[in-house]
């Protein structure tokens, strides 16, 4: 490179390139010239020895020994863990909460029922989980046998995929709190269907219904497979988690003496009344007229069972469907009770549902066999979800075809022209031809059109 005529320089100076020539800077009386310049040296301090040039990649690579499998850990540390760290024994700090020696971050309240809150809660590796805390100063000695056969059953469901995960739960005897660490989801049914149900315009939504009353089915056959009653079924004890829905709430369910019983005793009316079932009110000690009432000695007893779930079932169902639970249009709980129990208070079921929607046949079938009083004629979760059952499944009995009124009109109309004919009324064995005939042929117009 030549600088520029305003740059003067009393002596040359060389711009280098490592083993290429170079051309070097002149002054203004003298003509460039090209030679080759030596290797560029690098300073090596005084104090410095000279580096020594390195080795091959094998000699200068560092061999150590490979590290050690990483512990076994439980489901809450592999849950929890960041890169192996081990357990924080930090000293508590603000909107931070220590749950059995590891730290989490309060991030805000997400709900409130009784004596207990819920909160998001972040783990040091960022993870999700919903804190329950439960301060059992309010609470009597029931509702604490409630909140810890709730953790004894949720240990035993704990390997149910349909029923939220208990991680960890520590009791605090000096303040009198209960937290339980759970499993965080992202909404649950009550509130999906407040924004359905009480949108600008709401709508029954036929295969909507039919998906979330399957869910639900599964969730609480899943329970029913271990002999439990939940008993306290209702929208917002189903949680969404990554789009499917898992049981909470597990503070009344009781399992089930099936050595002795297929019923749950119960000394207490316990439940949300929209969805109680009559067996869950009705005191079962009071049913002996020849005694005069209650018999002495002998408190109030409620005798549950999985049918009380199914009623549970039906009125959410109910809800779906007409915008509101069976019994909700009663004011006065003591009226809404005592509606609940009286065999003469006749559920309606009307034709048109929530959005002036055609109610189907089988979704009206399924909803008077689930709010039946008499627990015996309810049919089980099973036989809801086979795929006999005309509304989880309306095309699956063998054979079956879904007919609409149209088309019904146009088969009545080939059978009077065919009788006003010269054939005259068809023969016997044409009568017995007739509806494999018509069937098949519906089912290929359904499948042309």
């Amino acid at each position: 490179m030549i600088p520029p005529p305003t740059f003067k320089r009393n002596q040359p100076h060389d711009f280098k390139y490592l083993g290429k020539p170079s051309q070097v800077s002149i002054l203004p009386d003298e003509k460039p010239q090209q030679r080759v310049v030596a290797d560029t040296p690098v300073p090596i301090p005084a104090h410095q020895s000279p580096r020594k040039p390195l080795g091959t990649l094998s000699e200068n690579t560092p061999h150590r020994p490979a590290p050690p499998p990483p512990p076994k850990m439980s489901v809450l540390e592999t849950a929890t863990s960041t890169a192996g760290a081990s357990t924080t024994k930090s000293k508590r700090k603000r909107q931070h909460v220590l749950i059995n020696g590891k730290i989490f971050t309060q991030m805000g309240k997400i709900g409130k029922g009784g004596s207990s809150d819920v909160y998001r809660v972040m783990a040091e590796n960022y993870k999700m989980f919903a804190l329950k805390k439960v301060k059992l100063e309010d609470c009597d000695e029931s509702a604490v046998r409630g909140y810890k056969g709730e953790i004894d059953l949720i240990n035993k469901l704990v390997d149910v995929d349909r029923v939220v995960r208990l991680f960890d739960w520590e009791l605090d005897e000096q303040k009198q709190q209960l937290s339980v660490l759970m499993e965080m989801g992202e909404s649950d049914l009550n509130k999906i269907l407040v924004m359905r149900l009480n949108g600008t315009t709401p709508k029954l939504d036929i295969p909507f219904t039919r998906f979330y009353w399957k869910e639900m089915l599964e969730c609480v056959q899943a329970v029913h497979d271990f002999d439990i009653v939940h008993s306290d079924l209702k929208p917002a004890n189903f949680l969404l988690v990554q789009g499917r829905l898992k049981l909470i709430d597990f503070g009344i369910a009781n399992a089930i003496d099936t050595d002795n019983t297929v019923n749950v005793h119960r000394d207490s009316h316990v439940g949300t009344p929209n969805y109680m079932s009559p067996e869950s009110i009705t005191d079962a000690n009071a049913a002996t007229p020849e005694a005069g009432g209650v018999p002495k000695g002998l408190g109030k007893l409620m005798k549950l069972g999985k049918p009380s779930d199914v009623w549970s079932l039906g009125c959410i169902l109910y809800q779906m469907v007409y915008g509101r639970p069976p019994f909700a249009h009663i004011s006065s709980q003591i009226s809404r009770i005592m509606a609940i129990t009286n065999p003469k208070h006749e559920i309606q079921f009307p034709d048109i549902g929530v959005g002036d929607v055609y109610v189907p046949p089988a979704l009206k079938g399924t909803l008077r066999r689930c709010l039946n009083r008499d627990p015996a004629l309810r049919p089980a979760i099973p036989q809801l979800l086979s795929n006999e059952d005309a509304w989880m499944n309306p095309d699956g009995a063998e054979g079956a075809v879904v007919i609409s009124e149209e088309l019904l009109a146009l088969v009545i109309e080939r059978v009077v022209n065919r009788c006003k004919e010269e054939r005259g009324m068809p023969t016997t064995e044409e009568v017995r031809q007739y509806p494999n005939s018509f069937m098949r042929k519906i089912r290929e117009m359904i499948e042309k059109a």
